[in-house]
Parts: C-alpha cells; sequence; structure tokens
C-alpha cells in the first residue's frame, strides 16, 4: 500500500469532512504525524496475497499521538492529566486480566488509572455509591463498569447510572440513542471496538464511501453501533446480520454439500451469504471461531475481524495462560492498582513467571484467515488487529472527556 501522511485521528476527521452532524461535540487538539508505512515491516500471517491491516502497529501510533496531547496539555495549559476509574464486581480472570490490560495502557500514555474492585456478592446499592462518587469526582474522566457484571445485579440500571460524559465505553442509553439517530446532537463518546474499527480503517486510508457493507452480528456493543457509524461514513448499503441469520449460518457453515442440497435452510443461508459476498467490507462481530469462509467474501473485499475465540489444545487450563498467547513478554510483570477504597494493593496479574507455562490454547477470529487470505483484498490478523485498537480507543475516548472538562 502506497504510504500516507495522517495529520488527524478519525475523531477529528470527521468534524472536518463529514457532511453530516460531528459525531462528537466540540474540538481537542491534534497534533500532526508524517510517517510512511514503508517503514513498516508487515509479515502476513497467512499464505494468501490479502494484505494486513496491522492494528497493533496503528494503536501504538495513536497511543503515541495520546501521549503527546496529555503531555502538551500539561506543558501549556498546567491541567492535571486525564482519570479513568474502572469497576469491576468480582474476581473473573477474564475481567481483571482486560482491565490490567487497559491499566497498562494508561500508564503508557500518562492517564491516571484508578481500579474500584469490588467483591462478588456486592449489591446493587453499593455499586450504585461507587458510581454516583466516580461521576462527582473531578479527577477521574472517564468511568467504565467492565462487563458483564454478576448475575444478581441489573446491569442496565448500572450502565443508566454513570455520567453520559463520562461514558467512555459509549454504553450510556443517551449516547447509544444519539448515535443510532440522525440529527445536530451526537453522542459523547462512540462504543470503543466500532470505533477502533473506523479508526484503522481511516489510518489505512480506505474509503467507505459509496462501499456496500455486511455487518456480522447484532450486538449493542460492537455490531449495532458498528452499522451506525459506517452508515454514517457514507456507506451506500449496511447489511446487518442478526442472531438469528447469524445463527443460520452457523449450522450451515460445516455441512457438506449433500447436505446443503436437502437442508430445509438452504434458501435463507444462500440469501444470507449472498448479502455477505456483495459486500466491499465485511465486519464480523459474531464470536465464532473460523465461521466466515473463503467462499463467503467477494474477491478483494477488506474484513475486519472483530471476534476473539479461544480454542483449546487442551482440555485445561485455559484461563491461567490467556494473557501469556497475548503478550508473552509480559508475565515478567505485575501492575499494582488500588482497590475501590485504597485498603490495599490488587496484583490484577495473577500469571507470575514461576507458575508460567506453555500457552494451552490459542486465539483465532470469526475468520478463517488462511483461506480468506487467498480472496480479499485486506484482512484484520487476530490477535493484533480490532483488540488493540479497541484498547486505544478507550484512552482517546478518556482524553477526550479530559480536554472537554477543560472548558466547561
Amino acid at each position: 500500500m502506497r504510504a500516507r501522511t495522517h495529520l488527524r485521528c478519525y475523531q477529528h476527521n470527521v468534524m472536518a469532512r463529514n457532511p453530516l452532524p460531528s459525531f462528537i461535540p466540540g474540538q481537542f487538539l491534534a497534533l500532526f504525524h508524517d510517517y510512511s508505512r514503508s517503514v513498516h515491516a508487515e509479515t502476513p500471517p497467512w499464505g494468501g496475497r490479502a494484505l494486513v491491516l496491522d492494528g497493533r502497529f496503528h494503536a501504538e501510533q495513536w497511543k503515541r499521538e495520546i501521549s503527546a496531547k496529555i503531555a502538551l496539555r500539561k506543558e501549556t495549559l498546567c491541567m492535571q492529566p486525564p482519570g479513568l476509574a474502572a469497576v469491576v464486581v468480582g474476581d473473573r480472570p477474564d475481567s481483571l486480566l482486560y482491565v490490567r490490560r487497559k491499566g497498562e495502557a494508561c500508564e503508557e500514555v500518562g492517564i491516571k488509572f484508578q481500579l474500584e474492585h469490588l467483591p462478588e456478592n456486592t449489591d446493587q446499592a453499593t455499586i450504585i455509591e461507587v458510581l454516583r462518587r466516580l461521576n462527582s469526582d473531578d479527577r477521574y474522566h472517564g468511568i467504565l463498569l467492565q462487563l458483564p457484571v454478576p448475575k444478581h445485579l441489573n446491569e442496565s440500571r448500572l450502565l443508566e447510572l454513570i455520567n453520559p460524559r463520562k461514558d467512555v465505553d459509549g454504553l450510556h442509553p443517551s449516547n447509544v440513542g444519539r448515535l443510532a439517530m440522525r440529527g445536530t446532537w451526537r453522542p459523547a463518546f462512540m462504543p470503543c471496538a466500532p470505533l477502533g474499527c473506523m479508526e484503522l480503517l481511516w489510518r489505512e486510508g480506505i474509503s467507505i464511501q459509496g462501499k456496500t457493507v455486511a455487518v456480522l452480528g447484532d450486538s449493542n456493543v460492537v455490531g449495532m453501533p458498528a452499522s451506525w457509524l459506517l452508515r454514517d461514513a457514507g456507506a451506500s448499503s449496511v447489511h446487518l446480520l442478526h442472531g438469528r441469520g447469524v445463527n443460520i449460518l452457523k449450522e450451515c457453515s460445516n455441512c457438506n454439500d449433500h447436505i446443503l442440497r436437502v437442508s430445509d435452510e438452504v434458501s435463507s443461508s444462500e440469501d444470507l451469504l449472498r448479502t455477505i459476498r456483495a459486500a466491499d467490507i465485511v465486519v464480523s462481530a459474531v464470536g465464532s471461531a473460523g465461521i466466515v469462509k473463503g467462499k463467503w467474501v467477494k474477491p478483494g473485499a477488506i474484513i475486519v475481524d472483530v471476534g476473539i475465540n479461544a480454542i483449546p489444545l487442551h482440555a485445561h487450563n485455559m484461563m491461567a495462560t490467556a494473557e501469556d498467547t497475548l503478550n508473552p513478554s509480559r508475565h515478567h510483570r505485575n501492575v499494582k492498582m488500588a482497590d475501590a477504597r485504597g485498603k490495599r494493593e490488587l496484583i490484577v496479574d495473577h500469571v507470575s513467571s514461576a507458575s508460567y507455562s506453555p500457552p494451552e490454547f490459542r486465539i483465532v477470529g470469526d475468520v478463517a484467515s488462511e483461506e480468506v487470505s487467498h480472496v480479499a483484498g485486506a484482512l484484520t490478523p487476530v490477535p493484533g488487529g480490532i483488540g488493540p485498537m479497541t484498547i486505544a480507543a478507550l484512552l482517546s475516548n478518556t482524553y477526550l472527556g479530559a480536554s472537554r472538562h477543560d472548558y466547561f
């Protein structure tokens, strides 16, 4: 791909060129960065000719830009660093792992990170008190509730209690509703995973204007908001495959030709596949390993794989080695964070070097990358694609919240 010069991030760029109302109110500082992708050596993890949409590379670049903005804000305005508070209820290893990675990313760019770690049996009233306290604390410009929460809690009610102007995950009903609407009022924040997808496409110089798009999956976190962002970015059509359609594709994806010919759901699956095959851009957020096959894809299409699926190599110790598979170099390092009351120190990295063992599983996406790489024009790897961009989007939203706070 040819060398490109990036003057703004995607969030800033839509305000400058999108004929629709801007995605976010207000403007914020943007540093100018000139760099060439020819300097970036891409080694495709597949045998096909599909280009690598390297989320890890662009996320690092994005984080450097955010870090520079934070440093400039401190030097020129003498402001305190942006603050992000994460509320975690319970001790789910995956939730603690995700929060640890977010905390490390905050540390890298200069964002103050506070972990509010509560026991699994914490009642609704206590969590409401914590959220209200964070809403009124000016040191924190972003608040996130790590999902999922224990079943005895009302997740929707808790998300609704977060101040929309601190809702850096973009999941408050006010922000979701404004994103869905077309009008003057835009959301305070865009959801992180869809924003990461859009930022990656923009930094790769991939235009959405006039393109046909298929989004697989209709979740509140990825599928639905991604379809709205793609719509507002100028796609000629956005086809959203809902849960039932995805289930039909799952059932038929591994069927042989004979079964497909006699199946009652052949016509439905073929109709759905025609929609995907016609798409210039495919975004998959299904959570089913390798469901998207090469025969589903239009030659030269852009494939954005948001799915993260763990495929066991053995039947045990899957969670204990999750972080080491994603980033083996990090198992020697612990990140210490204060808990909700600051009374004790929580070591979020519970996998020590002494207990380290070779990974028991591998991480794959929704796309069968090897066979799709022989058909698609470009493809995001898993891991190393949308995952790093999602965390960078969280940092960007937190900085944006702080920059708004400076003027209000």
